[in-house]
């Protein structure tokens, strides 16, 4: 006998980004992981999700300072909640402003070699058919 629920819904899978934010610093005022982690599970206060944050993600150059990083938080409607209807909302963590807007991943774009640009799907007939 199973033990699936019949009425439950299809399972969808949530794809990382519908869980993320991208962040970005001010120039010169960078903020650490442990920063953003700190802010984002001990300051604002969604007590029924808690713990919010699943990861962060501060890119680290090889020269200067970080300028932006990527949080992704358990629940999928917490971005959601932050954000509301807005494109772009900030907070000031530590006295440093950390803007946030909606995480989305880039394409990339099929390289020039892959068979997929060619005009005839990468059928190479010699033409002497």
């Amino acid at each position: 006998m199973s033990k699936l629920n019949s009425n439950a819904l299809p399972f969808r899978p949530v794809h990382t980004d519908e869980h993320a934010l991208f962040l970005t610093f001010s120039n010169g005022f960078p903020l650490t992981k442990v920063q953003i982690l700190h802010y984002f599970n001990w300051q604002i206060i969604i007590s029924y999700y808690y713990p919010y944050v699943e990861g962060v993600n501060v890119h680290m150059p090889t020269i200067g300072q970080p300028l932006f990083g990527k949080i992704v938080f358990r629940k999928q409607c917490i971005p959601a909640l932050l954000m509301g209807n807005k494109e772009k909302i900030y907070f000031i963590v530590d006295g440093c402003h950390l803007y946030c807007k909606r995480f989305v991943t880039q394409k990339s774009k099929p390289t020039a070699t892959e068979s997929t640009s060619l005009p005839d799907d990468g059928n190479h007939s010699d033409g002497d058919e």
